[in-house]
């Protein structure tokens, strides 16, 4: 049985990060180191697609975008010790009806105009380490409105290292903003601002697109100033897993042709009508026009979550494994104590090969399957013993 404790995939680039406002003037970023990666996480059965790593995320900032290279072999462990937990700033109140803005016009002027109040630009003051020390640097992202009353959706990565985090809305009015809550391992934040006149997005439904459709997104592409920047494409494919920079995998995306740029990070994706049905997150580096967003309708639950000022806990099996090659598969290297994994009948050695109807060809896709589930979920785990193959039930557990 021929295993590897690790591979190596082609980096991406992401429209993760802050956006950089001195690419603007010809400075070009130095690139940051990648993060090593860990598993597990959101919600059952709805994806099916493989890791994709070396992605890159789409915010800016004065360090330049991160970019992914190197894969670990640990799949469903938790992350790095020392990565800091995310903090609930404030738990918001109870928003108050409001009329979402919804189009139907064929225009994409016409939806642009209409969903433009709600789409805001995200800044944030940032320390960094530079050759002379730490400094103070800038990032931009994007956000879109949640509610009337404050509310604000964008991906963690924008906001993850702010030391303070400013709001610009349509009509050029700026407002501190706090973080409710952020999710680091689906990278979704709710923030909040001292406003109660703000017009919501309206949010479709990310299940009904169909491969084709129409998909526009509307960002502060590059931190430049005035107008967002709007692009327009198709649906490329649904479904989609990627290994986010530190290191959590990311499911139920959308991959578009949509021209998707550092600053977009946390923009609204928009269908022919005007509804999200993504947040803009990611970016193939070394492709053209591959970029991804978080699908709205599987996460919707988890913005709840968070707008409530709590962060829901992520499905764990409970395994280390190291990729096999022959049988190909995960091969299971430890048992966690106390985990599903440790009280199932799973032994070390087994490799893993389907989780339900998921064939699993390596830890990461390990890892991007299990974080489909949600913790108490039972699943089916196919593993190959000594050439023998036998289906054992493992109850998932949960991790912070």
């Amino acid at each position: 049985m021929g295993r590897s404790l690790g591979c190596v995939e082609t980096p991406f680039e992401p429209p993760y990060r802050n956006v950089d406002p001195l690419i603007s003037r010809g400075w070009a970023p130095p690139a940051a180191p990648a993060t090593p990666p860990a598993t597990d996480g959101p919600k059952k059965g709805r994806f099916a697609a493989g890791m994709l790593a070396g992605v890159a995320l789409t915010a800016t900032a004065t360090v330049g975008a991160y970019a992914i290279g190197v894969e670990s072999a640990a799949d469903d462990t938790p992350a790095a010790a020392g990565q800091a937990a995310p903090a609930v700033v404030e738990t918001p109140a109870e928003a108050p009806a409001a009329e979402p803005v919804s189009v139907s016009n064929d225009s994409i002027g016409d939806l642009v105009e209409s969903a433009r109040p709600s789409v805001v630009l995200v800044r944030t003051e940032l320390e960094q380490a530079g050759p002379f020390g730490t400094g103070q640097g800038q990032g931009a992202g994007t956000g879109f409105v949640l509610s009337s009353d404050g509310l604000i959706v964008t991906n963690n990565h924008v906001v993850e290292d702010g030391t303070r985090i400013t709001v610009t809305f349509a009509d050029g009015s700026a407002e501190d903003a706090s973080v409710v809550a952020a999710d680091p391992s689906r990278d979704l934040a709710v923030l909040r601002v001292n406003r109660d006149d703000l017009a919501p997005l309206a949010v479709g439904d990310s299940d009904d697109l169909r491969l084709g459709d129409q998909l526009i997104a509307v960002g502060y592409a590059l931190d430049l100033n005035g107008e967002p920047s709007v692009t327009a494409g198709i649906l490329s494919a649904k479904e989609r897993s990627i290994t986010a920079p530190n290191g959590e995998p990311l499911v139920n995306l959308l991959q578009t042709d949509t021209a998707i740029n550092p600053g977009n990070s946390g923009g609204p994706l928009l269908n022919g009508r005007g509804e999200v049905v993504g947040i803009n997150t990611a970016i193939a580096g070394q492709a053209q026009n591959i970029g991804f967003a978080i699908a709205i309708t599987p996460v919707l639950d988890v913005i709840e979550q968070l707008r409530a000022g709590e962060v829901p806990e992520r499905a764990l099996m409970g395994v280390t494994t190291a990729t096999a090659d022959e049988p190909v598969g995960a091969e299971i290297v430890e048992l966690a104590p106390g985990s599903g994994a440790a009280d199932s009948d799973l032994q070390v050695g087994d490799v893993i090969v389907a989780v339900d109807d998921r064939e699993i060809a390596d830890s990461i896709e390990l890892g991007s399957a299990i974080a489909t589930y949600l913790p108490g979920d039972e699943v089916t785990v196919t593993v190959d013993r000594d050439g023998r193959s036998i289906e054992i039930a493992v109850v998932l557990g949960a991790r912070s």
